[in-house]
């Protein structure tokens, strides 16, 4: 469930987005940051409000990484409780998790009173407390799942009754098309509905980002799991 920068990095690039974003790296750290609070608050505007934090939210995270994302969505919000889920720990650390979470905490001028727990799961089971989350976060890692049913079935278990699995993805531009840095297939639209009803979720709502004026490169899917 690796989230590495260059990918994200690279689609910026291809959008002219990059650089309107202001987003900077560190020397020993993965991820991409914001500058200013201005910068996340105008760039992220539209995620911000789709997630909707609330004080006293418990959000999971599956494929968290650099927790880079969620350190800046917590920064713009208050008393979240996020629990910072990936399989592999080279990357999501406390070293890593400590940066990014004190780094936006720096940049918004005042303490962080959103706090994180990491989880290291595996590509079946995310380890994740049962029946304790709000929402739950795939961003940019559903492509990289090599076990689906299994995750899926895993993560419906996680969430409260009536809470919500967002998914972050890449839309293809063809059924098959595969994602241009780890090669995994990325899919259209109603094929990634299609995979979520099949696996016991229904759809409620999607965000859809646009960079080029044209047909949407990006989307965040919104499901609950089925209660037939």
């Amino acid at each position: 469930m690796k989230r590495y920068f260059f990918i994200v990095f690279s689609l910026f690039l291809g959008t002219n987005k990059c650089f309107s974003q202001k987003l900077k790296t560190f020397k020993g750290h993965c991820g991409l940051y914001y500058q200013s609070m201005i910068d996340l608050r105008q760039q992220q505007a539209k995620e911000i409000e789709f997630y909707d934090f609330q004080a006293g939210q418990h959000i999971a995270s599956i494929g968290a990484q650099c927790c880079n994302w969620e350190a800046a969505y917590a920064s713009t919000t208050d008393s979240v409780q996020f629990y910072l889920e990936d399989i592999d720990s080279t990357y999501l650390n406390d070293r890593q998790a400590a940066f990014a979470w004190n780094y936006y905490g720096d940049i918004r001028n005042k303490p962080m009173t959103c706090t994180y727990q990491l989880i290291l799961g595996t590509e079946k089971e995310t380890h994740l407390p049962g029946k304790l989350f709000d929402k739950i976060l795939i961003i940019n890692s559903f492509h990289e799942f090599n076990y689906q049913k299994k995750m899926l079935e895993d993560i419906a278990s996680k969430l409260k009754p009536g809470g919500i699995l967002y998914i972050d993805e890449t839309l293809a531009r063809k059924s098959g098309e595969l994602h241009r840095e780890c090669h995994k297939r990325i899919y259209l639209n109603q094929e990634l509905i299609s995979i979520l009803k099949e696996n016991g979720y229904e759809y409620v709502n999607g965000l859809e980002l646009n960079y080029r004026n044209s047909k949407p490169v990006r989307k965040v899917f919104a499901f609950k799991v089925n209660a037939n």
